[in-house]
């Protein structure tokens, strides 16, 4: 084999694998690893419906979803791991304190559940919170001509 052909073989090979090095380096995003500990659940405003969890993550960070489902409000603080990074979950974990903004409600009592299991029972429970009627403004008397 001639040099020129040689020199580009390797050339290519080196090109290949830095791109596979740099691909791994740089893969972002978070997985899912399990759920965040919640040691307590607070009520901040009625309408919007807004909560305040408290707790510890032992991965990376913590990401809160909710949903509401007739009369139950679902929250679900997450623990996420970085990708590619090569680390695992530690040991030792970090505080948290988030806020989880659910929306507007229709009046009536809900029951907020944290983290359900399979069968439904949660991390946290918070019974009867009370989500009011919203005031509305009542618009002005147009004159009749």
């Amino acid at each position: 084999m001639k040099f020129s052909k040689k020199f580009f073989l390797v050339l290519g090979l080196v090109a290949i694998l830095a791109a596979m090095f740099t691909t791994v380096a740089f893969a972002g995003g978070t997985k899912i690893a399990r759920f965040a500990s919640v040691v307590k659940i607070s009520a901040i405003n009625n309408q919007p419906a807004t909560f305040r969890l408290l707790g510890s993550y032992a991965c990376t960070k913590v990401q809160l979803t909710s949903s509401v489902s007739g009369k139950v409000i679902t929250i679900y603080a997450y623990d996420l791991k970085e990708i590619g990074n090569g680390k695992p979950c530690g040991t030792s974990t970090s505080s948290y304190r988030k806020d989880v903004t659910v929306g507007t409600l229709v009046p009536g009592i809900y029951t907020i559940i944290v983290n359900p299991d399979a069968n439904g029972k949660g991390q946290k429970v918070l019974k009867g919170f009370i989500a009011p009627m919203i005031p509305t403004s009542t618009p002005a008397a147009t004159p009749v001509k």
